[in-house]
């Protein structure tokens, strides 16, 4: 081997010693990406858990209001069936005591 093509294989192994420096830069960029985007990747899933989880608890606490809500319609129309039956019940007496004087008024010959 002369001395040009010496130099040619040397020139071509600094050049292929720059060249793997290189790859190997891009690779552990590439590395360095691939972990970035798996820790992303495993904080999506953890988000998308938590906001499952979220969506049943709401549901959960949605029929619970529904149910407080029904309770307390109940309550609230309680009094106001109570105050019907009990006007429904005084006018019906009233009603009945008028028809009973009526009936005794003209029974005693309509004269007072």
């Amino acid at each position: 081997m002369n001395d040009e093509q010496y130099a040619d294989v040397k020139a071509d192994l600094a050049s292929n010693e720059t060249e793997h420096a290189s790859f190997r830069r891009r690779l552990d960029e590439h590395d360095e990406s691939l972990r970035k985007l798996s820790e992303t990747q495993i904080i999506l899933e953890r988000l998308s858990n938590a906001v499952s989880n979220l969506t049943s608890s709401i549901g959960e606490i949605k029929l619970s209001v529904q149910g407080v809500d029904r309770r307390l319609g109940d309550l609230e129309r309680e009094p106001a069936d109570n105050w019907k039956k009990v006007t429904y019940e005084v006018i019906k007496y009233i009603v009945i005591a008028a028809i009973g004087a009526g009936i005794a008024y003209f029974a005693k010959g309509g004269t007072a």
